[in-house]
């Protein structure tokens, strides 16, 4: 009967093996991975002085896009709820911000250093520092960053008032107001440009179980629960256990 047992536990844990093995990577990732393809577009729609945009940016995406930077592409959208006009067809936009005109300027800020660093783990750094106290002057909290990030803050307040940094908040206001649906909350989040109220609710209250969610039939990681409650690591952690409770079965047996 003991050998039955351990021949019982011996055949359980390669399974888990198997399975593990068979489940780290699938031939749509490898796929994906020739064509130099992220396997998921995460768009994120938000405002430099809003506390919800703070949140999702600080708490969420600072995690998330640690975990899944070689499988998930971030985009940015610094825009918000703001609105635009212009004088004449020569001049430059005015815009009005949600939180008032600080915020437009943090905007553009925003765009001229994601046009600068297109790269997201370039320019995320600074981006989240100046969210982390969106109740003082964004400039002051601004300058502060650059410092800790190495961002050239006058290259930066240059691009905000020219022409350029205009045109840039523009794009930005361009693209959000093209959205479909509309954008009513912020931060508004898409998922390869696709909303809806489940991707937001999901995304928004916990984005790395999100994107586990949405990649679980591609790729496993070790914090990704699987099948509702096993994951890599913890099939892993049986390796050890495989290994003794192989032999001890064949002395037994034997």
């Amino acid at each position: 009967m003991k050998n039955f047992e351990n021949l019982a536990v011996f055949l359980g844990l390669f399974v888990c093996i198997i399975e593990l093995d068979g489940s780290i990577i699938s031939s749509g990732l490898i796929d994906n991975y020739r064509q130099n393809r992220k396997l998921l577009e995460i768009g994120v729609y938000y405002e430099t002085k809003c506390p919800d945009s703070k949140r999702f940016l600080i708490n969420q995406i600072t995690s998330a896009q640690e975990k899944f930077s070689s499988v998930v592409d971030f985009t940015l959208i610094p825009f918000g709820k703001a609105n635009y006009t212009r004088d004449s067809i020569n001049s430059d936009w005015n815009f009005m911000c949600q939180h008032g005109p600080d915020e437009c300027y943090g905007n553009i800020i925003h765009n001229c250093l994601i046009q600068e660093r297109p790269n997201f783990v370039d320019h995320f750094p600074f981006i989240s520092c100046t969210m982390e106290n969106i109740m003082i002057n964004f400039e002051a909290q601004a300058l502060e960053c650059a410092m800790k990030h190495s961002v050239d803050y006058e290259k930066l307040k240059q691009c905000a008032k020219s022409t350029i940094g205009n045109n840039l908040l523009y794009q930005a206001g361009e693209k959000t107001h093209s959205l479909d649906p509309k954008l009513n909350y912020v931060p508004w989040i898409t998922v390869n440009n696709l909303h809806t109220n489940e991707i937001q609710k999901t995304a928004e209250a916990n984005l790395t179980y999100f994107i586990c969610s949405e990649l679980k039939d591609t790729i496993t990681f070790s914090f990704c629960p699987r099948n509702g409650s096993i994951s890599i690591y913890g099939c892993n952690s049986f390796f050890v256990m495989f290994l003794i409770t192989f032999f001890k079965f064949l002395v037994d047996f034997y």
